[in-house]
């Protein structure tokens, strides 16, 4: 998996896209297989939210998971990290997912505040 920083914005919903990707840039299938995302608030080192990618076509590994507006709403700082982590099914082994060539697992995730609550 490749993958630039992440921005999201508080005041919505959030769907995120998933493909999972190998060294050579070819998708892979990701049968007997779940992901895991968690958003780690590096300042307090503690895990503020865990999500599981769903599959929208899971032979060629492209997916999504959704970061709600009520959890935006209490992401109180602006850069968090994604981390990503496969667990095999069939035995529930998990490894982490690497986001570019030099295996580096944590993505910085970006929040910003730009949809306000309606008027009364």
């Amino acid at each position: 998996m490749y993958a630039k920083p992440v921005t999201i914005y508080q005041g919505i919903d959030n769907p995120i896209q998933v493909k999972v990707k190998n060294q050579d840039q070819k998708p892979v299938d990701m049968t007997d297989k779940s992901i895991r995302v968690d958003i780690q608030d590096t300042v307090n080192s503690l895990t503020v939210h865990t999500s599981t990618v769903t599959f929208s076509n899971i032979a060629k590994g492209y997916g999504t998971f959704i970061i709600y507006k009520d959890l935006t709403a209490r992401l109180d700082q602006r850069q968090y990290k994604l981390t990503f982590r496969t667990i095999d099914t069939t035995n529930n082994a998990e490894q982490p997912v690497y986001i570019d060539s030099n295996y580096q697992v944590p993505l910085d995730l970006i929040v910003l505040p730009a949809y306000y609550a309606d008027m009364p």
